[in-house]
């Protein structure tokens, strides 16, 4: 990690009056890149090969780093008591938040994240901070992509490209504005998959933000019309084109973040 400054919980550590740091002068590292998966299997042909029956993540995405304050800010470079409650505070926290390396490759990028942290002390005065970060995922998080699809005809043909490093699925939040009443299908060729809903009313506002979905209208029965097949964002390692056919007009506005395959 190059990075000399973090954002979290929408304050930066340059805020505070410190930098990220090195105490110790050790050279070349190896450091997990995250997304580590478990691949579970079982014996046949009596153990000369094992046949792969599920994969999964077991651990979220952790990392330690430390800080100091920044010396072009301050004379006295010692932590006392009250930075540190003031640090503990800010980062020692019993949710996660939203952080962000401010850095330039890092810039689109974001984790979920709380700290457990722990002096570092020379002649028994604090100089510096250990952070232990725990996320909320084995992975990083793209800053949410907006998409707005326009359609004005019946079977409007639209493509969203996924960019997300991880093969499968994401259900985004959606919003949709119906123009045309009549029953709303909207099928994605890469999965050859079909989200329907009838009795869709012109005016009417529907929101899927999976698992619940709602109309603006109360007298629809949405949830007695609705197939219960999500809308979903698709990729596969050679095709990560959804296409799109949309039977009716109408306005949605889709919002996700992908998931980014990179450590800290």
């Amino acid at each position: 990690m190059k990075s000399y400054d973090f954002e979290y919980d929408g304050l930066t550590l340059s805020d505070m009056g410190y930098m990220m740091c090195k105490f110790d002068s050790n050279g070349q590292q190896t450091i997990s890149n995250g997304s580590q998966i478990t691949f579970n299997t079982v014996s046949t042909l009596n153990g000369q090969k094992y046949e792969l029956t599920d994969t999964s993540y077991d651990e979220c995405l952790n990392t330690t780093f430390q800080i100091c304050k920044n010396p072009c800010d301050n004379n006295d470079m010692e932590i006392n008591v009250r930075d540190l409650r003031d640090l503990m505070k800010w980062l020692n926290r019993k949710d996660f938040h939203k952080f962000k390396l401010l850095d330039d490759e890092y810039m689109d990028l974001y984790f979920e994240s709380s700290f457990n942290i722990s002096t570092i002390e020379l002649d028994d005065k604090i100089c510096g901070l250990e952070l232990e970060m725990t996320t909320n995922r084995p992975f990083a998080l793209h800053e949410p992509i907006s998409i707005e699809l326009k359609n004005t005809e019946t079977n409007s043909k639209k493509n969203i490209a996924d960019i997300s490093d991880e093969e499968g699925y994401i259900y985004p939040h959606m919003e949709i504005e119906i123009l045309e009443s009549g029953t709303l299908t909207i099928h994605n060729d890469l999965e050859n998959r079909i989200t329907e809903i009838k009795n869709c009313i012109a005016g009417e506002k529907i929101t899927l933000d999976y698992p619940i979905i709602y109309s603006s209208i109360p007298s629809h029965k949405i949830q007695n019309d609705f197939n219960w097949n999500w809308f979903r964002i698709y990729n596969t390692f050679r095709n990560n084109q959804n296409n799109l056919t949309i039977s009716i007009p109408c306005t949605i506005k889709i919002e996700y973040s992908p998931i980014v395959k990179v450590g800290l």
